[in-house]
């Protein structure tokens, strides 16, 4: 494939000098072509966030800053994080709670029954959160331990050591969704929290289309307000670090390293005591590895992935591209220097007699080779925020927002739309949550998918996964725009799956009452399912927590 502009062969030569290649180019290989348009400078000029009175600003002129300014937003959005404690948020387990309640429809007060209006009561509550019902941690006195989803370990696909050894790693990480208090009180007050209420509310909307179409209803609709936050931690278990090389005992100079780290790029640690996971799990020190995040900046969220710098393979495949908070090297060409937001992928000679260039997977993106250093702009966004300021972690079971170790991480991608400005599909996936299969991620139309069916299951199967499947074997995943044909029939307004704003956490939804092994539920038409709807009260609109909806039957359910 050859592109149609002379602008190609010379952004793509440029990257290709960036990775160090030795050849002499008269023109880009296939690699460096597709690179060209993963390679673009993503922020406008002026996206220079600070910190102010505790408070991210951001320079006149700049618009929207998660558009116009994604890489920045990205790094702004990491440091709120961390300033709010991310590690103390909700999570899934705190949201879809095992065996849940129903929703306490209105005056009605009982301990069978989850009361939202508690997220509104003056913090913190005395006391654990009643069992069954979502909560958000730090609202209680004495709220549960921390718990982590675990998978069980498996090491069967030695090849992947060395083609792709995040795909490895992925079997091994402990993945946590952290969701600040604004999702998680939406997630309560919307009744969204159990599998019931999730098929109700598809059932409720498809009522409504057969009854109004074409006027929508926005109270039917799952949005979550402007300022919810998703945040997926990936960690590593300390004995798995070790095992793996990622960390050692002793530094350079013999002395002990305690605990275990790498003194070079030293990685933010937190003590996990519980874990969801097969078999009994001894408490063992967690390390951070990478992070995707979304926040709900955008109608379809602003996406980002952040890996650790020595992670192997971090920049395979689609290369890695910030433009807002680390530099890499780059090259001058005619006093200009280009290539610096971009660390393309590792490619070599095939070897054979065709010549081929390929790529070259598994290995590390060191600081030496890459040239990486850290921006003016990030510095004193960092400084402002209170970011990576001590000098080292004080505890190393808590994570904190002055550990330097946070200076250990690297942008890999924004994400704010489907396809570029020209069609193109856009990417973005770090190597461990998408270990093998990196060469097709892309959060925003994997998580497009996301949405319930009328037994409150996934309406989409297969979870961002396609039939086609990649050179390992492993399926490739959904990118690009979103395909009708996953929400409808097909010239039809019936519906397959109601939209669930992107959020994948619904798979962890109970059914209040289960239908023994059938995946269903018992029965999805008490009214303590229901979703809310809207009430105009002198002029304002308020939302109550059940009304009349047409239930399966399409009788008015009360």
């Amino acid at each position: 494939m050859r592109l149609g502009f002379a602008g190609a062969a010379l952004a793509a030569s440029l990257l290709a000098a960036c990775a160090g290649s030795a050849r002499a180019q008269a023109s880009p290989n296939q690699i460096e072509q597709i690179s060209y348009f993963r390679a673009d400078i993503r922020d406008r000029p002026g996206c220079f966030p600070r910190v102010e009175d505790g408070a991210i600003t951001w320079p006149d002129g700049v618009g929207d800053p998660a558009i116009n300014c994604p890489d920045a937003y990205a790094w702004a959005s990491l440091v709120q994080a961390l300033q709010q404690k991310f590690w103390t948020w909700g999570t899934d387990q705190t949201i879809w709670i095992d065996n849940p309640k129903p929703i306490c429809l209105p005056n009605q007060k009982s301990e069978d029954c989850c009361d939202p209006a508690v997220m509104g009561e003056a913090l913190p509550i005395e006391g654990a959160p009643p069992a069954g019902c979502p909560y958000f941690p730090t609202d209680w006195t004495d709220p549960p331990a921390l718990t982590v989803a675990k998978p069980r370990s498996s090491h069967s696909h030695d090849f992947l050591q060395t083609l792709d050894p995040a795909r490895v790693l992925r079997q091994e990480e402990a993945e946590i969704v952290f969701r600040n208090r604004p999702f998680v009180r939406y997630s309560f007050v919307e009744n969204l929290y159990n599998k019931e209420s999730l098929g109700a509310r598809f059932t409720a909307m498809q009522n409504w289309i057969a009854d109004h179409a074409p006027f929508n209803n926005p109270w039917l609709t799952v949005a979550y307000p402007s300022d919810a936050v998703m945040f997926k931690v990936d960690f590593l278990s300390q004995s798995e670090m070790l095992e793996a090389g990622l960390i050692r005992q002793t530094a350079e100079d013999g002395s002990r390293l305690d605990p275990p780290n790498d003194p070079d790029h030293p990685y933010v640690t937190m003590r996990v005591d519980e874990t969801i996971a097969p078999g009994d799990e001894e408490p063992e020190l967690y390390y951070l590895v990478s992070v995707t995040a979304a926040s709900k900046a955008l109608p379809n969220w602003h996406w980002y992935a952040y890996e650790h710098v020595g992670n192997l393979g971090r920049c395979d495949y689609t290369g890695c591209n910030d433009s807002f908070g680390y530099r890499a090297r780059g090259i001058d060409v005619g006093g200009a220097n280009f290539g610096g937001n971009y660390i393309p992928p590792k490619t070599e000679n095939s070897g054979d007699a065709s010549n081929d260039i390929v790529f070259k997977t598994g290995l590390a993106y060191t600081v030496e080779e890459t040239g990486e250093e850290i921006t003016p702009a990030l510095r004193h966004l960092f400084a402002s925020g209170g970011i990576a300021t001590g000098d080292g972690p004080v505890d190393p079971d808590t994570p904190s927002a002055a550990d330097p170790a946070w200076l250990s991480y690297r942008l890999k991608a924004s994400q704010t739309s489907f396809v570029t400005d020209t069609g193109m599909a856009t990417h973005a996936g770090q190597s461990i949550t998408e270990g093998g299969f990196v060469n097709s991620a892309s959060c925003m139309t994997c998580h497009s998918q996301a949405g319930p069916d009328a037994d409150g299951n996934p309406g989409v199967p297969g979870i961002g996964s396609r039939t086609d499947l990649n050179l390992f074997g492993l399926n490739e995943t959904v990118n690009g725009a979103p395909d009708p044909d996953w929400f409808y029939a097909e010239g039809t307004t019936t519906m397959r799956s109601l939209p669930f704003d992107f959020v994948w956490g619904m798979l962890n939804a109970s059914c209040v009452e289960p239908d023994g092994e059938t995946g269903r539920c018992k029965s999805y038409d008490d009214p303590q399912f229901a979703p809310p709807v809207a009430r105009i009260e002198e002029g304002s609109t308020t939302r109550r927590p059940a009304a009349a909806v047409r239930g399966r039957s399409g009788k008015p359910v009360r």
